[in-house]
């Protein structure tokens, strides 16, 4: 079963462009984790400071090896408005 992690948060309004470059980077690196399947990131149309990633791994355990590859949440959680608000799914 495929274990999917929804993270939504918000950058401060002059930090938008810092988020979304290390959000770029974060992707092209996360994906790249032993049983990741996807890494998806997502920018608000209406609202550039929102933003929502997806990530998809073959099972709960796989997220360990995206845990032990801290290249986000030092740099991102200082340039955040609020706490990013993340919730866990298993796909049907």
């Amino acid at each position: 079963m495929v274990y999917t992690i929804v993270v939504h948060l918000q950058s401060l309004p002059d930090k938008v462009e810092e988020v979304k470059a290390k959000l770029i980077e974060a992707a092209a690196v996360y994906r790249k984790d032993q049983e990741t399947l996807d890494w998806h990131v997502m920018q608000d149309p209406k609202d550039a400071t929102k933003f929502c990633i997806v990530e998809r791994y073959e099972k709960e355990s796989s997220q360990e090896y995206h845990l032990n590859n801290p290249t986000f949440d030092p740099y991102v959680v200082p340039r955040l408005a609020k706490p990013m608000d993340l919730t866990r799914w298993e796909e049907m």
